[in-house]
């Protein structure tokens, strides 16, 4: 894995995607801190792992994140990659209004979209006063690059985040702070298990989304920008390829 990622503060690590990246971090030997909102989950895995570290949060309550960032860059001054990982996911449509609720669509795009921008805001001044290296990353989807309407919320939140993503590497570009997004295509989860869809697609196992997603993040971390898994490498590998060279022609390097 790349150097530069040695102490890795992980937002949402207490189930699927969060939980089999921290414990392969955690085997590394690298040290792992993640959050998530079931303290007996956190405690759970902090015994099973030891030298892993919690902390009790929601990221939903947006207006206490600013806090949550003080106490835990405080808690832990030489954070040098800040991952945030935690999301929601509702499946529904808008053919009818009980389909859905305006109480399910505000709680997904906060936690989803803005609650990760709000975070991206408080870290990065705190990444670039390190001294060295540092790396900001935030999970995106497939469905970021290729919209799917089972999903009508979580679809434009993830790929509100893949465009936030591409700006902030703009704007820091030439810095120590690295911008990667993370994109997972449909995974066996515990999110998949909240909305099955296997009679449509099948899931990519954890276990070889965890494997490939390592392969990526084997690579200096300044050469990557998306690490991409499973179907979800065809839709990043066909979006570089339409917008790299605008984005080189107005080098803008997003």
């Amino acid at each position: 894995m790349t150097s530069s990622m040695s102490k890795i503060l992980i937002f949402g690590g207490t189930s699927g995607i969060g939980e089999s990246l921290a414990r392969a971090f955690h085997k590394m030997g690298k040290k792992v801190i993640i959050t998530g909102r079931r303290e007996a989950r956190l405690t759970s895995l902090a015994s099973e792992l030891p030298g892993l570290e919690t902390y009790t949060m929601d990221n939903a309550v947006l207006d206490a994140l600013p806090k949550h960032v003080a106490t835990l860059t405080s808690r832990y001054p030489d954070i040098d990659t800040v991952w945030v990982n935690s999301g929601i996911q509702y499946q529904g449509d808008f053919k009818a209004l009980d389909n859905f609720s305006d109480e399910k669509i505000i709680n997904e795009i906060n936690t989803d979209l803005t609650a990760p921008i709000i975070l991206a805001r408080h870290f990065i001044p705190y990444l670039l006063s390190q001294k060295h290296e540092t790396n900001f990353m935030i999970t995106s989807s497939g469905i970021a690059f290729i919209p799917v309407g089972k999903f009508p919320v979580y679809t434009p939140a993830k790929a509100g985040v893949h465009a936030f993503l591409v700006g902030l590497r703009q704007a820091l570009r030439d810095t120590n702070v690295n911008v990667i997004e993370i994109v997972p295509p449909y995974v066996r989860t515990e999110l998949d298990a909240a909305n099955p869809l296997h009679n449509v697609y099948k899931p990519m196992e954890l276990d070889d989304f965890t494997a490939e997603t390592l392969e990526v993040l084997k690579k200096p971390a300044k050469e990557i920008k998306e690490a991409p898994a499973g179907s979800a490498a065809i839709s990043v590998d066909a979006w570089r390829k339409a917008f790299n060279p605008i984005l080189e022609a107005r080098h803008l390097f997003g």
